[in-house]
């Protein structure tokens, strides 16, 4: 899916499902914030995850949540990708499922890859998910129930 799609399906499911999006979402970053996060990251954020922050700021989204660049939030993407350091191995986690499973990036050569990868918790690797980009991602767990 595209972010135009997305915006689409976004405002289409506002329409119909406002309680869904009741919880405030983190403040928008500027271009400052992403180059900042991308420097102690050590990876390049894909156009979607940017995309995104850009529009909605992150942090709760409907059903689900993205790690946003508001430093004031608990959903922050540096703070939570420091904290659990150890299961990053060559990823960015941009997402969790509340059960202790992390969604992220791959990084490769420095730059994420859009695609949406998955951390089980319970096998402690990282898998591939079915899910091309973040919005992919968040059509099945964000805007459905």
């Amino acid at each position: 899916m595209d972010f135009e799609a997305f915006k689409e399906l976004v405002e289409k499911t506002k329409n119909d499902h406002p309680v869904w999006f009741g919880m405030e979402s983190d403040e928008s970053p500027n271009e400052a914030a992403v180059a900042v996060a991308e420097e102690k990251l050590g990876a390049k954020l894909p156009a979607d995850y940017k995309n995104f922050i850009f529009k909605y700021g992150g942090g709760y989204f409907a059903f689900s949540n993205v790690f946003s660049l508001d430093d004031s939030s608990d959903w922050h993407l540096v703070d939570i990708n420091y904290k659990y350091d150890a299961i990053r191995s060559g990823h960015v986690l941009i997402s969790e499922n509340g059960s202790g499973d992390f969604y992220g990036f791959k990084v490769v050569d420095g730059i994420c890859e859009p695609k949406i990868y998955f951390y089980d918790h319970e096998v402690e690797t990282w898998q591939e998910s079915p899910y091309s980009n973040l919005f992919d991602y968040l059509e099945k767990f964000a805007l459905s129930n």
